[in-house]
């Protein structure tokens, strides 16, 4: 099969995932309802959530520099943000395009080789994975209580059972199966599908600890950290857009800010299309607020994201190329 061909497949089966999970979302849907509350909004909010956004934007593009360095590339953090911007916007037109398109962008204005840069995209989805996880983990100890509800509601509990004995049985029964785990870890040496897994940790852990390579490896966390708080406030401050969201706490924004992070990883055109949408209105139902507020929610969180981007993307995309023709003019 030719490399041609497994693409085409590839953006087939990415743009039928899309269709399904808007098919899901939209169906039966009262659009009327949902662009009157769009129209409702408070877009002071969700304009504040916006401006926090680019921070983000500016802040992974300082964290990008910072992996270059040791590389022997001193990237301008102009450039780096242009590349950034230019990436996401190329993630909204062709799915999963948006690394190579901020490697490519490297190459024209700083010469860095596409290679070497992609290098550093793997170590940057490596940390905001660990992030990921760090919020998963406070949501399950934080929202045990819903988590629980929702899958006894699924599995069709009926039981009123008191549930405090949940907790510490889970973690006794995380600690007898490493217990067990170690103990047998001689003859799990030896086993191929251990070794498989046991190489998919190592590598993780490897790229983690590239962090050390970094000439300020300190500065290169509390930018990663500081990445994810703005977009969760930027998650946050927009729930307060819409009466019906915004009653939810903080650790409620965490859960649909989890919930639509999966939605955007889960491969799908316009960098989440349908799947952020069916993921924030299905976290916002766990909270009672109704369907069509959700949709009207995610279209409006999603859209003017989008918006934003391709903008931005495409003012990043006519700088590089000035600057591109400017030094080689001055060459």
């Amino acid at each position: 099969m030719s490399h041609a061909l497994k693409k085409t497949i590839q953006y087939i089966a990415i743009a039928a995932i899309g269709a399904v999970f808007i098919y899901f979302v939209f169906n039966g849907t009262n659009f009327a309802d949902v662009y009157q509350k769009m129209q409702g909004a408070d877009y002071r909010y969700i304009t504040a959530g916006m401006l926090v956004s680019l921070v983000s934007h500016y802040l992974r593009a300082l964290r990008a520099t910072a992996l270059y360095q040791p590389l022997g590339f001193t990237i301008q953090t102009k450039n780096s943000l242009y590349a950034v911007l230019v990436g996401y916007m190329m993630n909204y037109i062709i799915p999963r395009a948006g690394e190579v398109s901020r490697c490519a962008v490297l190459a024209k204005s700083n010469h860095m080789p596409i290679e070497k840069s992609l290098g550093t995209v793997v170590t940057e989805r490596l940390v905001d994975l660990f992030i990921l996880l760090l919020v998963m983990l406070v949501i399950f100890f934080g929202r045990f209580d819903l988590i629980y509800g929702y899958i006894s509601e699924n599995l069709g509990s009926t039981q009123n059972t008191e549930k405090s004995w949940l907790k510490p049985a889970l973690a006794a029964i995380f600690l007898m199966v490493t217990s067990v785990l170690w103990f047998k870890r001689k003859a799990l040496a030896k086993s191929p599908l251990f070794n498989r897994l046991l190489g998919v940790v190592k590598g993780f852990t490897e790229g983690l600890l590239s962090i050390k390579k970094v000439h300020h490896p300190v500065l290169f966390i509390v930018y990663s950290v500081a990445i994810w708080a703005c977009y969760i406030l930027m998650m946050y401050l927009c729930l307060f857009g819409m009466e019906s969201t915004s009653q939810l706490t903080f650790m409620d924004c965490l859960v649909v800010f989890a919930m639509g992070t999966i939605g955007v990883v889960i491969p799908a055109p316009g960098a989440g299309a349908g799947t952020y949408h069916f993921a924030v209105m299905q976290a916002l139902l766990w909270f009672g607020v109704p369907k069509e507020d959700g949709i009207a929610y995610a279209t409006m969180v999603h859209g003017i994201q989008m918006i934003l981007l391709l903008a931005l993307g495409a003012m990043a995309s006519v700088l590089v190329l000035v600057q591109t023709k400017n030094n080689k003019i001055h060459a």
